[in-house]
């Protein structure tokens, strides 16, 4: 009750809208006040109320205006209070994420990349999260063909999108379902173990955590972290 109600007063702090239905609502029903305590005055000072002011109802006008005018105050009230509530997007849950990577021998030909993933709702709202997107790419080595190939192919796109990359090689992907539920404040570790090649050089780990929250202003939050062999 008592957030809806700061909700309420900050909604007419802030817009104009409330603000005049407000005041137009008062102004109305103080009017209607006047004319009543003319008319009573014409009556107790024993004088007829002039055509226009007697032929006045004032009860039934300060209904409809009760009514009326509370209604649309309320309305104008609501609307800029649900207004400031979308634009403030406090029921909308935001990770904060950062991650590490660290490399392990297994044997001779493999090693273990293993990420660690600290994601802390940030947010107001419940963070709902149901799948988790773990991949390597290898950064070295490359010959220089190789390499100058891939930049063609990354420098000659023509449409190139915000989220694109650069094309390294996938040597190890893992979408791993999860029922994660993040309460605001809190934060959840996650751990992911992926087996590589130990010819491969540097390589870069990323992370991508599906969104199943309802309502979301995104489909997931990505976090990527570069590890380079001793």
């Amino acid at each position: 009750m008592e957030t809806r109600l700061r909700a309420a007063l900050e909604a007419v702090a802030s817009h104009w809208l409330p603000r005049v239905a407000w005041f137009l609502f008062a102004a109305l029903l103080l009017g209607t006040a006047a004319i009543g305590l003319t008319q009573n005055a014409y009556i107790w000072l024993g004088e007829t109320p002039p055509m226009g002011l007697a032929s006045i109802d004032v009860w039934k006008t300060g209904t409809v205006i009760g009514t009326a005018g509370t209604a649309t105050a309320l309305l104008a009230t609501l609307y800029v209070a649900q207004r400031n509530y979308l634009r403030g997007r406090e029921h909308i849950p935001h990770l904060t994420m950062s991650l590490s990577v660290e490399r392990v021998p297994v044997s001779r030909r493999f090693d273990v990349i293993v990420a660690s993933l600290e994601a802390k709702n940030t947010g107001s709202g419940l963070c709902m999260v149901n799948e988790v997107n773990w991949m390597v790419v290898v950064v070295s080595p490359y010959d220089d063909d190789t390499v100058e190939q891939m930049v063609n192919e990354f420098e000659g796109d023509t449409h190139p999108t915000q989220e694109e990359e650069f094309p390294w090689h996938e040597v190890a992907t893992r979408p791993v379902a999860v029922d994660l539920l993040i309460e605001p404040g809190e934060t959840e570790q996650l751990t992911q173990e992926l087996v590589i090649e130990s010819e491969v050089g540097a390589t870069i780990t990323s992370v991508y955590v599906v969104n199943a929250s309802v309502p979301k202003l995104t489909d997931g939050w990505y976090r990527r972290a570069s590890h380079i062999p001793a």
